[in-house]
């Protein structure tokens, strides 16, 4: 078989079904056949549990008493404070960074729409769901972004994977950081197009991944403007740089900028005196600084009209509903009105919250938001300061392994321009102290926090 002129007298299916049919008489093979028996018949004595067992100890969690997910809240009111568990506590863990949930115009617009088109939607966007509210909102943050269009889904998670997946194709390459948010690399790994993920910031593997890429491949860096755990931002300008040096498209994920990064909260773009016309594409939320729902992409008038047609998270999904849509509308014009009073407002907040932590030697990272992760490292450490902030009237979360790196756990608090200082003060202290104690503190054995 080692002579070039058997590959040429007979062809290489015949090598392989040669080979094969060989290797099936050998003593090995049958060894190997009989340790795979072996081993089926396990796992038919013992299956594999289905689902498959969850990334962290849930269970274990639960009897440890540190789950502190899905809590209910019963009411919200005012300040920052909601009722949960009939107990009056300072919600941190929500993303109403100006404070404008609950706003009395914003809450009538909503049941105005109500009464005009009613509470559901008849269709998808590309069929019966399409109002004029919806071609009003699309207009209004297309202006709002300096930009020529703009595309409304029912949720920020949507619209990434969404746009993402559909906008290039089998030989084309898609750029990602590796700590980008999770509907990004989940719209990357959807896509037809290769997917690669370079290292955390690291700007010259990004440079050498885009010079590596031929020229006849469509090139799409993605990339978060402020990232949600750290509160960080990227470097956009030089990535910027990058892009147009290599002839590559940016898609700029500003969930956590727009509306509260810069001095009147235009963004990444305000924030780094950046033209828009450097982004491509632009995505940002209507859930968090606007109180409403959905998210959206804003871009050229080809781009958006591309997506109208192939975004299939748009086409086959319920259109937003009205009362959401004229919930973010209002939401957007109170934001015009006072948007560099509700920043200022956020931003003092954010830094009196931060100075009293600092104060006390907690460590918060470097945010340039109204995001201050705590930083605990152990991750059942983590779990354990959040459970003992609940107790204490403090509404936060604890952030794990593989959502942050490994021993890099945070307590995860997000400041509003709603709160009020002094309880922003209390709640720093009482934070700051149970941090300070974790070291003296009995630990549950939590094997799935170990990541």
């Amino acid at each position: 078989m080692s002579s070039p002129c058997f590959f040429q007298k007979k062809g290489l299916p015949y090598v392989i079904k040669e080979f094969f049919s060989r290797v099936k008489q050998s003593h090995n093979f049958k060894r190997l056949k009989l340790i795979s028996e072996k081993m089926d018949q396990e796992n038919n004595d013992n299956p594999l549990p289905f689902p498959p067992n969850t990334i962290w100890d849930v269970e274990g969690g639960k009897e440890a008493g540190v789950y502190t997910w899905f809590k209910e809240i019963n009411e919200e009111l005012d300040n920052g404070w909601v009722i949960s568990d009939n107990t009056k506590m300072l919600m941190l863990g929500g993303y109403s960074y100006l404070g404008l949930n609950k706003r009395p115009e914003i809450s009538q617009a909503a049941i105005d729409a109500i009464r005009k088109f009613g509470t559901g939607m008849s269709g998808s966007r590309f069929l019966a769901g399409t109002t004029e509210l919806h071609s009003q909102l699309e207009r209004k943050i297309a202006k709002l972004h300096n930009k020529e269009a703009a595309i409304v889904y029912t949720s920020g998670y949507l619209t990434n994977i969404s746009t993402i997946a559909c906008l290039l194709r089998k030989n084309d390459y898609i750029i990602c950081d590796k700590v980008n948010h999770a509907s990004m690399i989940d719209g990357g790994k959807y896509s037809n197009a290769k997917l690669i993920r370079y290292p955390h910031n690291d700007l010259n593997r990004l440079k050498n991944i885009l010079a590596d890429i031929p020229n006849s491949s469509r090139k799409l860096v993605i990339i978060d403007a402020i990232f949600s755990m750290s509160g960080e931002p990227a470097d956009v300008p030089n990535i910027i740089a990058l892009c147009k040096k290599y002839n590559a498209y940016l898609m700029v994920d500003e969930c956590h900028s727009m509306y509260v990064l810069g001095k009147s909260g235009g963004g990444i773009t305000e924030y780094f005196n950046i033209q828009p016309d450097d982004i491509d594409i632009v995505m940002a939320t209507l859930s968090k600084s606007i109180p409403a729902a959905g998210g959206y992409i804003a871009s050229s008038e080809k781009i958006i009209n591309y997506l109208r047609h192939e975004s299939r998270g748009f086409i086959y999904s319920i259109a937003l509903s009205t009362a959401m849509a004229a919930t973010a509308l209002k939401g957007l014009e109170v934001f015009e009105a006072e948007r560099k009073t509700l920043v200022s407002k956020l931003n003092s907040n954010t830094e009196i919250f931060k100075e009293t932590l600092c104060a006390l030697g907690a460590p918060i990272g470097n945010s340039v938001t109204s995001i201050v992760p705590i930083l605990v490292g152990d991750p059942i450490k983590a779990a354990v300061a959040a459970k003992t902030c609940h107790e204490h009237g403090l509404y936060i979360h604890a952030v794990f392994p593989p959502v942050v790196p490994a021993g890099k756990a945070i307590l995860r608090a997000s400041i509003t321009a709603g709160h009020k200082k002094e309880d922003l003060i209390m709640a720093a202290k009482t934070i700051g102290h149970i941090v300070a104690k974790l070291e003296h503190m009995e630990m549950p054995q939590l094997s799935g926090y170990n990541l």
